[in-house]
């Protein structure tokens, strides 16, 4: 083989292995109880925000912190503390994935993903249907 076919393969090799690292998350999915069980390791808990505790978020004393409360998908709620700045939207987010670990029975986040409600959801699809229709 010439020496270009090698370091071509060798490059096309690499770019895998990085694309494959880039997507694979490593943490694991769970709720706060097992998160609980395995302090201080990275895990991924999915859930929603619990709406009837404040949002605590201060730039002036802290601009990276924010603190929360989720309720995960079996329905325990837990203390977050993500460690960042106050996501734009997140009192509107239908859920939440969160990336952290669990320490002293508080949740410390490192990044968060939210999914926010649609504005075009079924409901509103058909909502301006029928305003169409009435315009006619």
């Amino acid at each position: 083989m010439k020496r270009s076919h090698i370091m071509s393969l060798l490059l096309v090799a690499i770019l895998v292995g990085t694309f494959i690292a880039t997507f694979t998350s490593t943490s694991r999915s769970v709720g706060f109880a097992q998160a609980a069980n395995i302090p201080g390791e990275e895990c991924k808990v999915s859930g929603t925000l619990v709406r009837e505790q404040p949002v605590i978020y201060d730039p002036i004393v802290d601009p990276t912190k924010t603190v929360f409360h989720m309720e995960d998908k079996s329905g325990a709620k837990c203390k977050v503390i993500l460690e960042k700045a106050k996501p734009t939207g997140l009192e509107n987010s239908e859920s939440i994935d969160l990336y952290g670990a669990m320490v002293d029975g508080e949740f410390h986040a490192t990044e968060m993903l939210m999914k926010c409600p649609s504005k075009y959801n079924e409901s509103n699809h058909v909502l301006s249907l029928e305003t169409d229709e009435s315009t006619s």
